[in-house]
Parts: C-alpha cells; sequence; structure tokens
C-alpha cells in the first residue's frame, strides 16, 4: 500500500504513523498540482489556510480528474473545510469533547470493516446535506465522509476520526483497516466507460463561462424548488447552500442553462426536468437534490 503526503508535512507525526501502514513518497507542492497522477494523497488538516484557498482548490480538481483519492485528516487549522474541495454545500470541522466510537452507516463499508468502529474522534462535520456519509458518532453527527464531484471522479475522505494518531481510546485493528479501505480504493471498470462515453459527447464543446460555484446552487434549487423568483434562488441559496449569489449571478446562470436547453427562457422561464436532470447527473448530485428539496418543505426562508 503507497500514499503520497505534502514534502512540508513529511516530518508531522501523523506521517510517522501513516508510514507503520503504508509506504509514504513526499511530493513537493508545485508538482501534485502540476501532475497528481500516482497512489492516493493524504492531507493533514493543519496545511489548509486562507492563503492557500486557490492551490488548494486546483489541486481538487486536478486530482479529481486524474483519479486519485485524496485524505484528509485532523488536526484542522481552519475549520470551513469544504471550501478547500469546492463541496456544492458548506462543510465544517465542529470541535467537541473525545468520542471513542462511531457507527457505519454505509453498507458496503460495513460489510468490510463492521457497523461499529472504536477510533477516536474529537471533531465532527456540520453540514446541510448528508450524501457520502460513511460514519457517524454517538450522537448521529458524520466523522467520516467521502465526498465525489460527479459519480465517476475519484473522492475526497474527509475524516474527523483520527486515523494517524495512536490512543487508547481506539483500537488499533479498526484504525488500521479503515485507513487500508481508504487507500485502497480505485476507480471501477464502469466508471472508466462512463467517463470514456463522456468525453467522447463533450469533445470540442466550448467551456462554460459560468463558473461552477454560480452554476452548482441555482441548478440544485431549480430541481429542488422548480420556477422561482431570483430574489427567491437568492435567499435560499444563502440559507441553504451557503452560497452568497448577486442577481446578475443568477442572471447568468439562468442565461446559461438556456443556451445549454436546460430552461426555456422568455418573459417568464420554465425547467426542462429531463434535461436538468441529466445536467445534474454528470455532477452526480442527484442525493442533494432530495434532501434539498426536504429542506425546502419544512423550514423557513429568512427575509
Amino acid at each position: 500500500m503507497k500514499a503520497r503526503v505534502l514534502e512540508e508535512q513529511a516530518d508531522l507525526f501523523e506521517v510517522s504513523v501513516l508510514s507503520q501502514s503504508a509506504e509514504v513518497e513526499p511530493v513537493a507542492w508545485d508538482a501534485l498540482i502540476a501532475e497528481p497522477s500516482g497512489p492516493p494523497v493524504v492531507v493533514i488538516g493543519r496545511a489548509l489556510s486562507s492563503a492557500r484557498l486557490p492551490e488548494f482548490r486546483k489541486f481538487a480538481t486536478a486530482a479529481a480528474r486524474a483519479k486519485v483519492a485524496v485524505l484528509l485528516v485532523p488536526p484542522f487549522a481552519d475549520l470551513d473545510i469544504g471550501r478547500y474541495f469546492e463541496t456544492p454545500v458548506p462543510l465544517r470541522a465542529r470541535r467537541r469533547g473525545a468520542e471513542d466510537s462511531a457507527s457505519v452507516v454505509d453498507a458496503g463499508v460495513a460489510q468490510l470493516l463492521g457497523s461499529d468502529l472504536k477510533i477516536r474522534s474529537d471533531h465532527h462535520f456540520e453540514t446541510a446535506l448528508g450524501a457520502g456519509v460513511i460514519a457517524v458518532d454517538q450522537q448521529g453527527k458524520p466523522v467520516l465522509i467521502r465526498f465525489q464531484v460527479t459519480n465517476t471522479s475519484s473522492p475526497v475522505y474527509f475524516s474527523a476520526l483520527q486515523l494517524l494518531t495512536y490512543t487508547a481510546l481506539t483500537n488499533e485493528e479498526n484504525r488500521q483497516a479503515t485507513l487500508a479501505h481508504i487507500l485502497a480504493w480505485e476507480p471501477s471498470v464502469a466508471s472508466e466507460a462512463v467517463v470514456g462515453r463522456a468525453a467522447v459527447a463533450t469533445a470540442g464543446s466550448k467551456p462554460s463561462p459560468v463558473s461552477r460555484e454560480v452554476l452548482v446552487p441555482v441548478a440544485l434549487l431549480l430541481s429542488a424548488g422548480g420556477a422561482q423568483p431570483s430574489e427567491l434562488v437568492r435567499a435560499r441559496a444563502r440559507a441553504f447552500l451557503g452560497a452568497d449569489l448577486s442577481e446578475g449571478d443568477v442572471q447568468r446562470a439562468l442565461n446559461e442553462f438556456a443556451a445549454m436547453g436546460v430552461i426555456e427562457a422568455g418573459d417568464t422561464w420554465t425547467v426542462i426536468p429531463a434535461n436538468l436532470e441529466a445536467f445534474l447527473e454528470r455532477l452526480g448530485l442527484h442525493a442533494y437534490v432530495r434532501e434539498l428539496a426536504d429542506l425546502l418543505a419544512t423550514e423557513e426562508i429568512p427575509a
């Protein structure tokens, strides 16, 4: 089993623990962004800082395209960790008292690791949407999440479980098995086939002039809430998705979706469900739509 770490983190205690389970290769940050292909990348969360936000986003995009799994573990220098990997909704780590157990809620992982893990954590994750949750703590809060930008891209594993720390609160067999499971991730043959078809279908197409940070919140709200005034789109994006959109952002997204055939524009505009569904399918966001629809049905929108 092999893993790569940031060269600047090679001397950390957590990396010394990692080296007991995997062959570790330190990689320079610039080289990793330029050529991410290779074994999984393990990032100790203290590397996260606002100054490096653009670099981390470039790395996350490159890693997903190169089919490279990423594991992010505590301690965290910045608790607003989702923004470094451009999750479609905010993802924050919250500190709490130490716990020594987690329940596996992903059926496939439970078959491999069992339904209960004895691994210390002193954080949990707070996020409005829970797609990709693998394990939760004693209060039902996520402590291990597998996030994939699309169904066919490689995952980022957000771990509040202390997978690289020795402690009496952790069962070593559980810790090593969970770590090995994550580092052993490989793209499936089916995923590769889907990627190949998608590449052929989109060959020669122009990149969208509207950023993903704008398109994704609007697409999610169109699917979960149907046609709605732009003021409501902005309020809901801010309340439920943590996205601060301007009036111009919403209009640009609508114009882009009209050009893509996702909506019909005019004095009013109408969603074309099949085309919107296809757009969301390419991004692997259907689970988020279902949860967002539930939120829209039960929560009051702030003025």
